[in-house]
């Protein structure tokens, strides 16, 4: 999928901030322990705690792209940062006291996205910490690839029997190809739509080291189909996604209710949530519903996520070495719409195999089955320190490496088919806690451009 976030005009946006901006800080010095409840927890780098920002401000950016599924991107995106007093004992130690995040975007054939998110640690300078997430979400060209095993061959569709595709732009070309009035550019795509608000509390133990976690999703979902449409001049014949509901490979065509109830636990020993350079972050979220919740069928998901930060030769460079690993399994009767997740504590929308979050160079949701794993490996490298109208910018040079596989069921672990793509990616931490990220990946079905907001992990 290429996607295109321009921050480029950053005139709005550097206006936003400049607004906002502080007069001139005047630097205290760093309590010499942190407060009881984060005695275990590592303080912020000086070498980031130095560039932290006093008190509340916002960042904003511009948003514009284009998608093959949603055409011409345009919106904005504006966070609100609260990081509290300097004085305070929790500025060395929390990422932030509070943030609201609100992203609107929408696209020219269909995409829209209204997104309101509220973060807040140590409430009231407690253990607790409460996330919320409401949400609008709609796609006219959901990526639907299959379901299981099957995923990981190569690309193929019932108009060119026996033809398989190993570069995804001949295959996308062959779907467009009429042929006597018809066509299947609507083979590996849906329309869905989603309307979701979730709710997580988590409370901080073992001196902030250890995070409890129950919270719970309401979300209803709309799916509609494109088969037998005109699209491209042709009739468009049967989706895949329609012809797996027909031999009964999938459950959930009709769309449904997606409530969910949640229970996680999170070791975290990282030194600064949003950017880390040392430390650990494990994950367990167990997730499930049942008809009595209001969905249509009975069905749970366990995740497990382990992500690992060092600093490569302190004394010479700022370069972190960083790695990430998942491990998701579904049980039940799990609908279409739901199996891609590979929800973890705070990233509950987190969803592949394929796309930015997941396999860079290969389509979103290119690769789903009850059972998936995927790693990813980066190497950060902060190239400098840029002050402008008082807003502070490390750009880093970041290559990396992802794999991935998809199983049919979690006894059937296999070493081959893994799928493994490469490439390299500039990001740009505005005011250290707001990262945006240019990346270009490549697999063996081809490359592929993004822009996000945010680290992979």
């Amino acid at each position: 999928m290429i996607l295109f976030r321009l921050s480029g005009s950053a005139f709005v946006a550097l206006w936003l901030a400049a607004v906002s901006a502080a007069q001139p800080e005047t630097l205290s010095p760093v309590p010499p322990s942190p407060p009881e409840i984060l005695r275990n927890k590592p303080p912020i780098p000086e070498l980031l705690l130095k560039d932290k920002r006093e008190g509340a401000y916002f960042t904003g950016l511009p948003l514009i792209g284009y998608t093959p599924e949603s055409g011409v991107i345009y919106g904005g995106t504006i966070q609100w940062y609260d990081n509290g007093p300097r004085d305070s004992p929790f500025f060395a130690y929390a990422p932030y006291r509070k943030k609201i995040d609100a992203m609107v975007d929408f696209g020219t054939r269909g995409r829209q996205e209204y997104i309101l998110e509220y973060d807040q640690p140590y409430i009231a300078d407690t253990a607790w910490r409460v996330r919320a997430t409401g949400a609008y979400l709609a796609y006219e060209f959901e990526d639907y690839f299959g379901i299981g095993e099957e995923t990981l061959e190569p690309l193929e569709f019932p108009g060119t029997p026996g033809v398989r595709y190993t570069r995804a732009t001949d295959y996308f070309d062959a779907l467009e190809e009429n042929r006597a009035g018809r066509n299947w550019s609507r083979y590996n795509h849906y329309d869905r739509r989603q309307i979701l608000f979730a709710l997580n509390v988590e409370r901080d133990y073992l001196g902030g080291l250890l995070r409890p976690l129950a919270g719970f999703q309401v979300s209803h979902v709309d799916v509609r189909d494109y088969t037998g449409q005109i699209a491209k001049g042709g009739i468009n014949q049967e989706t895949k996604l329609r012809e797996d509901s027909r031999t009964g490979k999938i459950t959930g065509f009709a769309g449904g209710w997606l409530n969910l109830l949640r229970v996680g636990l999170t070791y975290d020993s990282r030194d600064y949530e949003p950017d880390p350079t040392s430390g650990i972050l494990a994950q367990f979220l167990l997730e499930g519903t049942m008809r009595w919740l209001g969905a249509g069928s009975n069905f749970g998901h366990v995740t497990v996520g382990l992500q690992g930060y060092h600093r490569l030769f302190p004394g010479l460079t700022r370069l972190v070495l960083a790695g990430n690993v998942v491990y998701s399994a579904h049980v039940g009767s799990t609908p279409f719409f739901a199996l891609p997740s590979l929800a973890i504590p705070g990233n509950e929308r987190k969803e592949g195999l394929g796309g930015w979050r997941t396999l860079r160079g290969y389509y979103g949701n290119r690769f789903v089955a009850d059972t998936a794993m995927q790693g990813s490996l980066e190497l950060r490298w902060s190239l400098a320190d840029v002050t402008v109208l008082a807003q502070h910018l490390k750009p880093m040079l970041v290559p990396f490496a992802d794999l991935g596989r998809v199983f049919d069921d979690a006894d059937r672990f296999r070493l081959n088919h893994w799928k493994v793509t490469g490439g390299v990616g500039l990001r740009i931490a505005w005011n250290l806690a707001t990262v945006v990220s240019f990346e270009y990946g490549m697999s063996s079905e081809g490359g592929l451009f993004y822009v996000e907001v945010g680290h992979q992990f």
